[in-house]
């Protein structure tokens, strides 16, 4: 599953940190790491708590509700078998060359989302057979209970740590930085494409202020 991302648009891990963190940076690193962590079990704890409660095969929202969505369109479809491993889908649109034992769809989809196209479907439906099967493991409930599986504990008292001597007599020293002049900036760098939200002033609609520095006159509405 290493480099498949195909149609899958996802947020940068380092911007929604960045984002949940902006206040607890301009902490101690201490404290900072106190508050990633404390954000981390979160995390954890409502993953896997939503992971406990699903009770289909798949994922709901990339598993099961895709696959949902492409057996409607799968009933519409005729599958003709041409051998014991291939069937050809005739969809109106453009047909599909489905090689069951190679777990292949001409229209590609099948390889690179790792989950069955809606020739697929309609070949198991036209089969009776489960189409879940041929889902990759990464969609399954068990991988999303997996991923969550492990705890994160909090950082004990200074107190309560147990240094070996090896690492008590190392001498470690900042790091050399070179502070730059200037304000340090706190808002991240837009990406190539992203546009800005224009806010308008909930008064008089206009922008570049709210309604609270609105100096904008408001016409009279006519009431008859």
């Amino acid at each position: 599953m290493d480099g498949r991302r195909y149609n899958v648009m996802t947020t940068n891990i380092a911007e929604s940190i960045n984002l949940v963190l902006r206040f607890a940076r301009m902490l101690l690193v201490v404290h900072l790491i106190g508050e990633i962590i404390n954000l981390l079990v979160k995390w954890f704890t409502e993953c896997r708590e939503l992971a406990l409660k699903c009770t289909t095969t798949l994922c709901p929202n990339f598993g099961e509700k895709k696959l949902r969505n492409k057996l409607d369109d799968a009933s519409r479809m005729n599958a003709i078998k041409l051998n014991n491993a291939q069937y050809n889908v005739v969809d109106g649109d453009m047909d599909g060359l489905v090689h069951m034992t190679n777990n292949s769809c001409s229209c590609r989809k099948f390889q690179l989302d790792q989950l069955p196209c809606k020739h697929v479907v309609a070949v198991f439906r036209f089969l009776n057979q489960n189409v879940h099967s041929k889902a990759s493991r990464y969609y399954s409930q068990n991988t999303w209970l997996d991923a969550y599986s492990d705890s994160i504990y909090l950082v004990q008292p200074q107190r309560m740590w147990v240094i070996p001597e090896d690492v008590q007599s190392q001498v470690v020293l900042p790091p050399m930085a070179k502070v730059m002049p200037g304000r340090r900036k706190k808002l991240r760098i837009l990406s190539q494409g992203e546009g800005t939200i224009t806010r308008k002033c909930s008064r008089c609609g206009s922008t570049w202020h709210n309604k609270t520095t609105c100096e904008n006159n408001i016409p009279l509405r006519n009431v008859s």
